[in-house]
């Protein structure tokens, strides 16, 4: 096998690519996934093999030798670790305010409502830089927050820089449960990135402890809202511009959710705050639930010309392309669909969110409609064929209409073709150049998520099959006369 020749290539190259700045680690991938060792190379006092014996021994200062069998290892290699957050709580056990959980210890999040006090340190693993600070951590999201992995938020008393991510007060934790390849969202933003939506959320793979218990590999990223990452405005238009959320959902009573006049589509306000004072606050809401009907009017309407001088019509193209790259058929209900407006502008579509019920995960609708029917049929052909708006399903309340509406015109068909066809003949490659980047550096905290989790065993190869489908969605796209947007 020759291991100590390969151990040296190894850190030959670890040298000549720059990972000797980062924080070193030694990752030893074995064929058992619930096997998988990693140690710091800053604590690593030696590496022996002994052949014959068949082990390979690594000494390290903290906990001496771990003796390895070779027929358990297989591949091992040197370089940069997942970034990792450590929360503790200040609460140590659950008192009265959580009823049953009283007396317990804190070793998870069991509120959306409810935040925990505490500190949280960020080691960027010599990579990004090394954060300490105050931290406010509670649950959130909607179908996910019924799943053992639980997703979180964290908010800050200032905004902090955590790597790549916005510096921001308010940042979430995605827990990724459905997707065993846990790039689902990455790949939408990715794709986002790179077609120039303007309002995209910045990825980063993390793991994740709760008071000293490993909880899992995690995406970081922003929290949605106004100047926080994901709709980054010039700060003298925060105050006289609102961010709308649709979605199927119950909202809270804090949110005043209301239901268009036009396609009956449930509408909550996610930022900014409602005004505190009564009389204020019932002429910020008619004013701001009025142009929203107004816009939903015009919508129904099918006239592209009337629709385009209230709608930017670069953003929608791009905003839909990103869902429909992942057939993310969220926009059928609609569920976590977002648009914003600033007093005197536009309506723009954005933030991206939510793609881990995509890419073929248990679609709702299938080609093969029957002529002049919108109705479900489900007719075998695979999930990457799948039309993005379709129709039929109890579920909906006014999103296909609604989205069916706004993109049936040669306007935006146009000029979806044109964006499409620049990203799909010169941008693929840096796509995929991005995808295979972000696999990388996610594969050591998957390795180490998968001896906690079976579920998440046999990564690369969800990797390889997200890969597939992905590659698979383009090509139709391109070769639909529809671009696969509906049948």
């Amino acid at each position: 096998m020759k291991l100590r020749a390969i151990f040296s290539t190894i850190l030959i190259a670890t040298a000549a690519f720059g990972i000797a700045a980062q924080d070193p680690w030694l990752h030893v991938y074995s064929p058992n996934p619930s096997v998988f060792k990693q140690f710091s190379m800053d604590g690593v006092l030696d590496i022996s093999f002994d052949e014959a014996g068949g082990t390979m021994t690594v000494n390290t200062a903290s906990d001496g030798p771990t003796v390895l069998s070779l027929g358990s290892i297989d591949r091992f290699a040197i370089g940069p670790n997942v970034c990792r957050i450590d929360i503790d709580t200040d609460m140590k056990v659950y008192d009265s305010t959580f009823g049953s959980y009283d007396g317990r210890p804190v070793t998870e999040i069991v509120s959306k409502t409810i935040y925990l006090e505490g500190t949280l340190h960020f080691d960027g693993r010599g990579i990004y830089e090394d954060v300490d600070a105050p931290v406010k951590i509670r649950g959130r999201g909607n179908s996910t927050w019924g799943y053992s992995k639980k997703p979180y938020r964290i908010k800050f008393t200032e905004k902090q820089k955590l790597g790549p991510v916005h510096r921001a007060k308010n940042l979430v934790l995605l827990a990724n449960y459905l997707d065993g390849a846990m790039m689902r969202n990455f790949a939408a933003f990715a794709f986002g990135k790179l077609i120039e939506m303007p309002y995209i959320n910045r990825s980063l793979p993390v793991d994740v402890y709760l008071n000293g218990i490993y909880k899992g590999s995690y995406h970081l990223t922003e929290k949605v809202g106004i100047n926080n990452g994901s709709v980054d405005l010039p700060k003298e238009d925060e105050p006289n511009s609102i961010l709308f959320e649709l979605d199927t959902n119950s909202a809270d009573e804090d949110e005043y959710p209301f239901n268009d006049s036009s396609f009956g589509v449930p509408v909550r306000i996610k930022d900014p705050d409602a005004p505190v004072d009564y009389y204020e606050r019932e002429e910020w809401l008619d004013k701001w639930r009025g142009e929203l009907n107004d816009f939903f009017g015009i919508v129904s309407g099918e006239n592209p010309a009337e629709i385009f001088k209230v709608c930017n019509l670069e953003t929608l193209v791009r905003y839909v392309m990103t869902f429909n790259i992942a057939c993310n058929q969220e926009l059928n209900h609609p569920k976590s669909v977002y648009l914003h407006k600033t007093d005197g502008g536009m309506w723009e579509f954005g933030p991206c969110w939510d793609f881990d019920w995509a890419y073929g995960y248990s679609p709702t609708y299938s080609k093969g409609q029957s002529s002049g029917s919108w109705w479900w049929n489900p007719v075998s052909y695979p999930t990457y064929e799948n039309p993005l708006i379709g129709f039929g399903n109890a579920s909906n309340q006014g999103g296909n209409n609604f989205f069916y509406a706004l993109c049936n015109n040669d306007v935006f068909l146009s000029r979806f073709k044109e964006v499409w066809d620049d990203f799909y003949n010169n941008k693929q490659e840096e796509f995929w150049r991005m995808f295979n980047e972000y696999a990388a550096t996610l594969e050591p905290s998957a390795a180490l998520q998968a001896t906690e989790r079976s579920q998440y065993q046999g990564w690369d190869q969800h990797v390889e099959e997200l890969r597939e489908w992905i590659q698979n969605r383009f090509d139709y796209i391109n070769s639909d006369p529809n671009y696969g947007l509906w049948e």
